[in-house]
C-alpha cells in the first residue's frame, strides 16, 4: 500500500502571516475556554447533566471544551466551528480518544450565524468565549435560542474586564485576533443576551479572576510546544518564527490579563414569564 504525500510544515513567512486561528490549530494548542477544566468541572455541578443531554459547544476550536465535557458526563455532543483548521484538529483528538468519548462526539465546520441544527435540538448551549469574536453577536444569540430547547440552559464561559484596559493593549489584542475588539465587563455580556429576547432569563453567573504569569513561566510554556514531536522536526528558522510570533503573542495577552477575568453566564430559555424574585441573596 503506498501513503499519500508527506505534509510538510510551512514556511517561516507562512508562519508569521497565517491567522490567528491557523496558527493555534498549527501550535495544536488546546486553547481552553476561560477557566479551563476549571469551568468544566463547575458547569457539571451547577447543571443536571445525563445520557439523555443534548450539548452544543459554539466556537469547540480544537475540541478542548467538547471532549473534557465527553469525559466527565455521559452527554451526547457537537461542537461547531468556522474554522476548517481547528476541526480537522478536534477530529484528529477525538480519535485519539476512548471509544466511549468517540461515540457521543461530532465535530463539523459550521457559523454560529447558521446553525446547522433544527429548532429546540438541545438541552444545552457551551459557548467558551466564541460570542466575543463575533461581529453580530445578536444574530449569534438568536442563534443560540433557536436550536435550544424551552427550559435549556445558554452558558456562557466568557472574558470579561473588570477595570478599563489601556487603549494600546486592546489594539494590539485586536490585531493578534484579527477582530477589533471592545472592552466588555460581566453587565455589558449580560445585556446583550437578555436584552434581545424576554426568552431567556439570567440563571446564574459566577465571577473569577486572572492574573498575569511569570516570564519564567512563559517561557517555558512557549519552550513546551517549541518541542513538541510535530514542531521540533521543523527547520530552524521554521521554528524561530514559531517561538517569535508566540511569545509576541502571549506577551500581549499577559498584559491584556491584568484586567481581565471570566465569568461563567447561564442562561435559562424559558416559554412563559414568571413574576420576579423581591428577597434574593447578595
Amino acid at each position: 500500500m503506498t501513503s499519500g504525500p508527506e505534509k510538510t510544515s510551512p514556511s517561516a513567512f507562512e508562519v508569521r502571516e497565517m491567522n490567528y486561528t491557523d496558527f493555534i490549530a498549527l501550535l495544536k494548542e488546546t486553547n481552553r475556554c476561560p477557566g479551563g477544566k476549571k469551568t468544566i468541572r463547575r458547569i457539571r455541578e451547577l447543571i443536571h447533566i445525563d445520557n439523555k443531554t443534548k450539548i452544543l459547544d459554539v466556537g469547540s476550536n480544537t475540541g478542548f471544551t467538547s471532549l473534557e465535557l465527553g469525559r466527565i458526563t455521559p452527554a451526547h455532543i457537537s461542537g461547531i466551528d468556522i474554522s476548517e483548521s481547528c476541526i480537522a484538529e478536534s477530529k484528529v483528538l477525538l480519535s485519539e480518544d476512548i471509544d466511549d468519548v468517540r461515540s457521543r462526539i461530532q465535530f463539523q465546520v459550521a457559523s454560529a450565524y447558521d446553525i446547522p441544527f433544527p429548532d429546540n435540538e438541545f438541552d444545552i448551549v457551551m459557548v467558551g468565549g466564541a460570542t466575543g469574536f463575533m461581529d453580530d453577536k445578536r444574530k449569534a444569540i438568536t442563534e443560540y435560542l433557536r436550536v435550544l430547547k424551552s427550559w435549556g440552559f445558554l452558558v456562557l464561559s466568557q472574558l470579561t474586564y473588570h477595570s478599563q484596559p489601556p487603549t494600546d493593549v486592546v489594539s494590539e489584542v485586536s490585531n493578534i485576533i484579527g477582530l477589533q475588539i471592545k472592552p466588555m465587563n460581566k453587565n455589558d455580556w449580560i445585556s446583550i443576551v437578555v436584552d434581545i429576547t424576554n426568552d431567556f432569563e439570567l440563571y446564574l453567573d459566577e465571577s473569577h479572576t486572572l492574573s498575569p504569569r511569570t516570564d519564567e513561566k512563559i517561557k517555558k510554556y512557549i519552550d513546551y510546544f517549541i518541542n513538541k514531536d510535530h514542531i521540533k522536526v521543523m527547520p530552524d528558522d521554521v521554528k524561530e518564527a514559531i517561538r517569535e510570533r508566540w511569545s509576541n503573542i502571549l506577551k500581549v495577552f499577559n498584559e491584556n490579563h491584568k484586567y481581565l477575568g471570566y465569568d461563567i453566564m447561564i442562561f435559562r430559555k424559558r416559554p412563559i414569564l414568571e413574576e420576579p424574585e423581591l428577597f434574593l441573596s447578595n
